[in-house]
């Protein structure tokens, strides 16, 4: 591999860019130390940080003090604000820390101190206040993987409690949720002896008892009014009032209220015949024509079809979504070389994401295709920045049969945790069944 491709497949999570390093290590010393400085992950809420493949990418290196040295000088810069690097920059130090490194663990506490001061100073509410919170929490979920450090924070954030009131056990939940049963628990037992631990643990079950509250509360959900909301609330709940809409929308004669209307089925498909939405898609009115192309995007009918092909010359973006919703065998070819060039970026500039799921969707049950196109399943897994979509190709190459042993291989050290347990799972298969086949010989 070139080091550029070696560079992509780290920038993507991909086990080969790990295996790479593996193998060569010092020709690629300065693309593991460009990883470990940033969260790579898309999208953090869903898949997680990079930290624990950037730390396998470190193992490589006997001498890994100037890696660690490189994210403490990131840490110790880094302000709190609403990104994730707090996260990744907290877990990638505490898998240094639980290894015996005394630096990365020093260089956390000493953030924890700076941040925990912070939150002790604030004496209203705002914007810095709960960046504060959000990074001060990813910091203390990644030092207490060690019981004893737990119970030290959670001694602490009593202690903001009984001081302040401008913290609940909503801005804990998640620390306290990822710990360890027996850790809180335990805990329990101690709170008797801590007025600390005490607020620690109200806190926490204030706010789930507030929580249940809100979820065995019988509530009757109004129609939504408009918007996506509503086009969510037809497709799921009420399809038989999809065309009720759709005759709102037939209508309406300001552009404007046009476009309103169509709004109703950007997720639930339009259940009429779509010649008026496309027609609204050649419009010269910036709205209505962006609402008609979404519209269209949902909509599976020949009409549609041929106005996508047309449309995709002078418009990839919005025509490609509706192409391949309306995906027959002869387009896979023109599909696969149009998706191969079709760039793929943090910004989502492109709209590949969409693009992806809208591959996805081929592939279900009520898609209307009968043999959607297994080979745009390697395209997507070849060039997402999303682990959970990588996740989703990998699982549907698997149903058909599509795995290498080489892809096997590499999805041992893939940066998503259910890659890495599926292929677990076929080595485990695997061996299993030619050990029964030896013991059959």
């Amino acid at each position: 591999m070139t080091k550029n491709e070696v560079k992509q497949a780290i920038q993507r999570g991909l086990g080969r860019g790990y295996l790479a390093v593996r193998n060569d290590p010092e020709r690629y010393r300065d693309l593991v130390l460009w990883a470990c400085g940033r969260n790579l992950a898309f999208d953090t809420q869903c898949e997680g940080t990079r930290a624990w493949y950037d730390y396998q990418l470190i193992l490589c290196y006997s001498d890994r003090a100037a890696f660690r040295d490189h994210v403490i000088e990131r840490f110790q810069r880094k302000q709190p604000d609403g990104g994730w690097d707090y996260a990744h920059f907290s877990e990638l130090l505490a898998y240094f820390a639980e290894d015996g490194d005394v630096a990365a663990e020093n260089a956390l506490w000493e953030k924890y101190r700076e941040l925990l001061a912070a939150l002790h100073s604030f004496r209203r509410a705002s914007r810095r206040m709960r960046n504060t919170i959000d990074c001060f929490e990813s910091l203390c979920v990644a030092l207490s993987w060690k019981e004893a450090n737990y119970s030290r924070i959670a001694l602490d954030v009593g202690g903001l409690f009984l001081k302040s009131r401008l913290y609940d056990g909503w801005d804990f939940e998640w620390l306290y949720d990822s710990r360890p049963k027996p850790f809180n628990q335990r805990l329990r037992k101690a709170a008797d002896q801590s007025a600390e631990l005490s607020a620690y643990l109200a806190a926490i079950d204030e706010h789930q008892r507030t929580m249940d509250g809100w979820k065995n509360t019988p509530r009757v959900t109004p129609i939504p009014e408009s918007g996506r909301r509503l086009s969510g609330y037809l497709k799921r709940s009420a399809p038989e009032l999809a065309p009720k809409y759709a005759e709102i929308y037939l209508a309406a004669e300001d552009p404007e209220a046009r476009a309103a209307a169509l709004e109703a089925f950007v997720i639930c498909p339009y259940p009429l015949d779509p010649s008026p939405v496309i027609t609204d898609a050649r419009s010269a009115h910036p709205a209505l024509r962006s609402a008609a192309l979404k519209a269209l995007s949902e909509i599976r009918h020949p009409a549609v079809r041929d106005f996508a092909w047309a449309l995709l010359a002078n418009d990839p973006d919005n025509a490609l979504p509706i192409a391949i919703k309306n995906y027959l065998p002869e387009d896979e070819a023109r599909l696969n070389a149009m998706l191969q060039a079709y760039r793929v970026d943090y910004a989502c500039k492109s709209n590949w994401h969409w693009l992806h799921w809208a591959i996805f969707d081929l592939f279900g049950k009520d898609s209307g295709v009968e043999s959607p196109p297994k080979s745009l399943l390697p395209l997507v897994y070849e060039t997402t920045l999303c682990s959970c979509c990588r996740e989703t190709a990998a699982r549907l190459m698997g149903r058909y049969r599509m795995m290498t042993p080489e892809l096997w291989e590499e999805q041992l050290y893939d940066s998503n945790d259910d890659i890495r347990r599926a292929a677990q799972a076929h080595f485990r298969r695997t061996s299993c069944s030619g050990e029964n086949d030896r013991q059959k010989n």
